[in-house]
């Protein structure tokens, strides 16, 4: 069975201050740390992705609808 190209991981270093790893391996233990870090970036895109359509959207009209505003959460992909 063959893994999703979305699925596939890899490997990234990143620099974080101290404080936030220290919590972060407290709240998602020892081998949480990545599976916190791709959640809360996958939150983080969602986030951005939903912004940058609302702000596409304004640009052409003063008021997004509530049934308007499913729709784009629907496209990027909700929250």
């Amino acid at each position: 069975m063959s893994v999703p190209e979305s699925d596939i991981t890899a490997p990234k270093s990143v620099t974080l201050r101290r404080r936030l790893i220290a919590e972060v391996e407290e709240l998602s233990g020892p081998r949480g740390f990545s599976a916190a870090t791709d959640e809360a970036l996958s939150f983080w895109v969602a986030r951005k992705r939903l912004r940058r359509a609302i702000d596409s959207y304004e640009e052409d009209t003063t008021e997004i609808t509530e049934a308007e505003m499913e729709a784009v959460v629907a496209k990027v992909g909700g929250l």
